[in-house]
């Protein structure tokens, strides 16, 4: 560590060397003819002290403003992380803009983000205002992993709105008929197969033919193409077949096997959402998110077979406790209840009962 001289011009500049998390730093403090070597050395020893104290900042100019980082974000997630909601991400993103926009990250403080949901709340729900705040959150943790921002994320300091999302809404038997009679073929198709699998919508539009096994009656899901970037295996239950092979027939070309209206494959996670909004119109059925076709599934596996641990692994989840948010468990609880009850004790109740009101009747 030290100071050396370094000419990019025809006038040199003094810089400072140190180490900052284990690696070299080069800072460029100024032209030699404003700043003397013992000037220098004063400010690396400085550098030097806020270093050890942990009150190091980086230079104002190093760090971004909200608009120019959010674009790198953005190109990571797409180009290096493939993440599938992309297009959540940049909704989001486009939203905080006009209130960060100009703002370096350093700038952004918890203050800022209690004010941006105060102002947020006035148009759109408390969830959509945590959506938006949770992508902002990743993107102050991947800057400070690029070393691109230093201090507390002030999303994490400030927190997200308490919401109760734990929307419970199972499509019933009625329901069910009623969509699929006004659904278009195509969609039709993707309904039947969700509620006899229990799949997310993106792992339906993206299932290839060479994830399906109709001999062994198994479909594998690439990790690529999960949720919790692991492999999966599915069942094909008697419906499920029946579907695949007609639709093997009809799109025996096709490498992906749920095409759109056009025969093409779907590109883009909310390309269905147009035709759902249609369908639950013309079925008359509200309040229904293509999401809640798996958390029906998941209900009526457990409904009607009651192994939960065979129900999250089919869901792909790490944790029991996340299939259980997916269950509606009063009627178990009821039925654990029941398992009590003695017959025989129950029928000396129920006879003593009986005398008992005899006796009353008998009574002046």
């Amino acid at each position: 560590m030290g100071v050396f001289k370094r000419r990019q011009t025809k006038t040199p500049i003094w810089y400072i060397d140190y180490k900052l998390d284990g690696k070299r730093k080069h800072e460029a403090i100024g032209k030699v003819c404003d700043f003397t070597k013992k000037e220098v050395l004063r400010i690396l020893l400085e550098r030097e002290e806020q270093i050890y104290s942990g009150s190091f900042i980086l230079p104002k100019n190093k760090i971004p403003r909200y608009r120019q980082f959010s674009d790198e974000y953005i190109s990571y997630k797409r180009d290096v992380e493939k993440k599938k909601s992309l297009a959540r991400d940049i909704s989001a993103l486009k939203h905080l803009i006009p209130f960060f926009g100009d703002m370096r990250l350093n700038e952004i403080k918890p203050y800022h983000i209690d004010q941006y949901k105060v102002k947020r709340q006035g148009s759109v729900s408390s969830s959509t205002v945590n959506k938006e705040l949770e992508v902002l959150r990743a993107m102050f943790y991947l800057a400070e992993r690029w070393e691109r921002y230093q201090g507390k994320n002030p999303v994490r300091i400030s927190g997200l709105i308490p919401v109760n999302n734990q929307v419970e809404r199972i499509l019933s038997q009625d329901e069910e008929k009623r969509l699929l009679d006004v659904c278009p073929a195509h969609l039709a198709n993707i309904v039947v197969f969700a509620l006899n699998t229990g799949m997310r919508k993106f792992e339906i539009l993206t299932l290839k033919w060479t994830n399906v096994d109709l001999k062994s009656r198994v479909m594998t899901l690439d990790l690529e193409n999960t949720k919790s970037k692991r492999k999966r295996k599915i069942p094909i239950n008697s419906v499920v077949k029946n579907l695949l092979y007609s639709l093997k027939f009809k799109e025996r070309f096709s490498e992906y096997v749920f095409l759109h209206s056009n025969n093409e494959p779907y590109k883009r996670q909310d390309s269905l959402n147009n035709v759902w909004r249609a369908a639950l119109r013309n079925a008359e059925i509200s309040g229904l998110r293509f999401h809640d076709l798996r958390h029906t599934a998941a209900t009526r596996m457990v409904e009607r077979c009651g192994n939960i641990v065979a129900v999250s692994k089919i869901l792909g989840h790490a944790n029991i406790s996340t299939t259980m948010r997916y269950c509606h468990p009063d009627k178990s609880l009821e039925d654990a209840l029941e398992s009590l009850v003695d017959e025989k004790v129950l029928a000396i109740l129920l006879a003593t009962g009986k005398k008992g009101n005899m006796q009353e009747r008998k009574s002046p």
